[in-house]
């Protein structure tokens, strides 16, 4: 999409902005053959009826609907109420996250919220920052914790969230809590170990909280608490916990936040560090004797900076050789080949690589000291069967996985399309975006999310999104559904529901209430995923690494780059993020393994792609995905789906449904659903949900008349994205992350073919609660030999579709 430009001389200075905004109206052009069309629709998430109301899927829950952890998955416990019995039934979870002040509504509210989040599809709940904001307000809590010394609670917000949880749970709706996310120690309140005069206290306390032995202290008597406070133990409704959001010392030292640490923080850990090469060597000197790199005459033994993980290669500069092989694109290795680099790997037994090493073994042995400490308190306040986790596995690589051994299920997090903000942290009218897509710029990101699933335990994603103003922001709910039920996966939480300062129903960053292109898909989304439509790839690539390799990558700093390991695993396994196309991939993380190695039966797959055509097509043709789109569809018993751009040829079909095809006059992007409401199949249904879904946009402030808000290169940059500045804030060069009503949606025209033995065909659209409107003309399905040709431009995401 171009958009017209004025000379350069308009664009410095914030008077320039302001003439250009006051004019708007009337100049701002789009000039491509493929530009949006738009109309106004709002979601009315309370009154969801009818064929746009997924609640069915849920039951209020009870005694026998507790979870736990059995044969790598989530299971609900049965009504013998004994876990690892034959009535114990596998469950997937469907959840969103509330953040802050939204884990607080009223209580009148509550069961409003609860019933909202059941018709959408949702079955969990993620309550995320509960500690990140202090509030002493009764009236209208903002955090769970009070400006008191820690931990100091709110009776109000305690009453609230309480109250909350009771009205989830009647609404069938499990929660995910949330320990350690945003609290911020302060040491003169809480009397923890000063920082040095004219230092601040990092968000959240990150690193310090791991190892300073008050703050530890302090987090298991607020997680204590709060457990007993919220009367949780044998509650059905608590679903998991999680420790420590993003945050580990591993992660800290790769991203050099420990190198950073000053006066009692930095004696602190040198001493940790110190007990342990103690432990380990019997004697500082023979730690350096061994390390061969340190003076104790001099400076003893110290903090390993993260620049010193230069020294370690695996033969010739092994880092820089696999930041260049993860930038190949051409070339591949062969599979199942011993590589050069596999056959120079040297292990550092002595030397300061080895001192190194040591360092990232202690960092993660610190680490588990932390998660078992909390773990041995959770436990005794609810029990031994709620599943719990570390922190995600983004913040600290595949080295995390030792620190996390203990630990019941896989977390981790992703995100297309994050916002920058090249100036100050969330400036919420200073950023920028790529408008990139998960089926393109995200979709390898999206694949190796599976290389660090541990095959014996259940897998979550508890945060991902690619948020509004994203125009392609619908796709990511279908998309990652699609994947993560191939690889059978266990959770995904979308991030995040409703600013709950203000609880406004209008697309706002991460925000879904309002956001009509997402809410238009999450009925269908959360079908396909909790109810196994997508069957799970039938083989597993299960990738063994030893624990010294997990150390060697967290030493190169894998949990901040990302290179390193898809790099190794490509060079010295032969695995391509191609291949969880195509199989089920996870980790089998043995602490006594003494060589890496993977169990290949999978591995033939490879041949399913094809570079000519880039088409890939999954075992069991449930899934293709098209590199050429891209596009990424699904044909499954009761939904199928196509996300993406339109095919190159109409002559690709998938079983018995040809590709749909996008009009000319649009930018041939679209998101289209087509599911059974009537619980059977497809193609017996006589009542289908179609879904098409695009763009969201919001109003243009003051424009006369109303439109809807444009993205604009930021600051004249090609490639970065921003939405168009509003009058009020001329002097700035990004219009507001919160929409302004009303809520626009990108008109999605296609044409596309339903095989049925049907006679008759009536298409209603339906309203923002689901309601029909009056039917479509007969015009828009012709009948056909073996089924309707549909040809639909309307404005609306849904149809109702009746067969007879």
């Amino acid at each position: 999409m171009k958009y017209f430009q004025l000379p350069s001389i308009f664009s410095p200075g914030w008077l320039a902005r302001a003439f250009l905004l006051a004019i708007a109206s009337c100049l701002w052009v789009t000039v491509s053959a493929g530009e949006l069309s738009w109309y106004r629709f709002d979601v009315n998430e309370d009154a969801l009826s009818g064929m746009v109301d997924f609640g069915g899927m849920n039951h209020m829950l009870e005694a026998s609907d507790r979870l736990f952890v059995k044969s790598g998955h989530f299971y609900r416990i049965g009504p013998d109420a004994r876990p690892g019995t034959k009535d114990d039934s596998r469950i997937r979870l469907f959840g969103i996250s509330l953040a802050s002040a939204a884990n607080f509504p009223e209580e009148k509210d509550a069961a409003k919220i609860a019933l909202r989040l059941r018709k959408l599809g949702f079955n969990a709940v993620r309550l995320h920052h509960l500690d990140s904001i202090l509030s002493d307000s009764l009236t209208q809590p903002r955090g769970i914790l009070t400006t008191a010394a820690f931990p100091s609670f709110n009776e109000a917000a305690l009453r609230r969230l309480r109250v909350f949880i009771t009205a989830l749970k009647a609404e069938g709706l499990y929660v995910n809590l949330n320990l350690h996310v945003g609290y911020q120690f302060r040491p003169a309140v809480d009397q923890v170990t000063p920082l040095m005069p004219g230092e601040k206290m990092p968000f959240a306390s990150h690193p310090l909280h791991l190892f300073e032995p008050r703050m530890i202290s302090l987090q298991a008597e607020y997680v204590q608490q709060l457990l007993r406070r919220l009367e949780l133990k044998d509650d059905p409704a608590l679903a998991m916990i999680e420790i420590n959001n993003e945050s580990s010392l591993i992660g800290a030292w790769q991203r050099t936040q420990l190198d950073g640490l000053t006066g009692e923080y930095e004696r602190m850990l040198q001493q940790n560090w110190q007990k342990w090469a103690l432990h380990q060597y019997g004697s500082a000197e023979r730690a350096c004797a061994i390390w061969d790199s340190c003076s104790m005459a001099r400076k003893g033994i110290v903090n390993v900076k993260s620049s010193e993980a230069g020294v370690l290669e695996y033969g010739e500069g092994w880092y820089a050789r696999v930041q260049r092989l993860s930038n190949r694109v051409v070339n591949k290795l062969g599979l199942g080949t011993p590589t050069a680099l596999q056959q120079q790997y040297l292990p550092h037994e002595t030397g300061n690589g080895r001192r190194v090493l040591d360092y990232v073994r202690f960092l993660s042995e610190l680490d588990q000291q932390y998660l078992t400490a909390m773990r041995k308190t959770i436990r005794q306040e609810v029990g031994e069967l709620v599943p719990l986790t570390g922190s995600q596995m983004y913040f600290g690589g595949i080295a995390l996985a030792d620190a996390q051994q203990h630990m019941d299920y896989v977390d981790e997090h992703f995100y297309v399309d994050h916002y920058d903000f090249p100036h100050l942290d969330w400036d919420r009218n200073d950023w920028r975006i790529r408008n990139s897509s998960v089926l393109r710029e995200g979709w390898q990101d999206l694949l190796q999310r599976a290389y660090v699933r541990d095959v014996h335990k259940p897998f979550v994603l508890s945060e991902f999104n690619q948020a509004f103003p994203n125009q392609q922001s619908a796709e990511i709910l279908p998309v990652v559904s699609a994947i993560a039920a191939a690889q059978d996966w266990d959770g995904l939480f979308l991030f995040h529901y409703i600013d709950g300062d203000n609880w406004q129903s209008l697309p706002d960053s991460f925000g879904l209430s309002g956001h009509s292109g997402q809410l238009a898909t999450v009925g269908v989304s959360a079908s396909l995923f909790r109810q196994f439509q997508v069957r799970p790839l039938p083989a597993q690539i299960a990738v063994k690494l030893v624990p010294e390799t997990r150390q060697m990558l967290g030493a190169l700093r894998d949990g901040v780059s990302g290179i390193g390991f898809p790099a190794y695993l490509e060079a010295k396994l032969g695995l391509e993020f191609k291949h969880v196309f195509f199989a089920r991939v996870g980790l089998q993380h043995g602490m006594q393994m003494k060589t890496d190695l993977t169990q290949t039966p999978a591995l033939a797959y490879q041949k399913n792609w094809s570079d000519e055509d880039s088409l890939w097509v999954a075992p069991g043709a449930q899934l293709r995905y098209s590199e050429s789109g891209p596009w990424l569809a699904a044909d499954t018993t009761y939904t199928r789906m196509f996300a993406g751009s339109r095919p190159a040829t109409s002559g690709i079909a998938i079983a018995e449904m040809q590709l749909p095809l996008f009009s000319e006059k649009g930018r041939q992007y679209g998101v289209v659903l087509l599911t059974s409401r009537d619980t059977l199949t497809l193609k017996d249904s006589h009542r289908m949900l179609l879904v098409l879904s695009g763009a969201t946009a919001g109003t243009q402030p003051d424009s006369v008349p109303q439109r809807p808000r444009q993205l604009v290169n930021y600051d004249g940059q090609r490639g970065w994205w921003t939405l168009e500045p509003e009058i009020a804030t001329a002097n700035k060069p990004s219009g507001s992350l919160q929409a302004t009503a009303p809520v626009w949606l990108e008109r999605v025209a296609v044409k596309l073919f339903h095989p049925t033995s049907s006679k008759k065909i009536t298409i209603y659209p339906l309203d923002g609660s689901g309601a029909r409107m009056k039917a479509l003309p007969a015009s828009a399905a012709t009948k056909k030999s073996n089924g309707f040709q549909l040809e639909i431009d309307y404005p609306s995401p849904w149809y109702e579709i009746v067969l007879e």
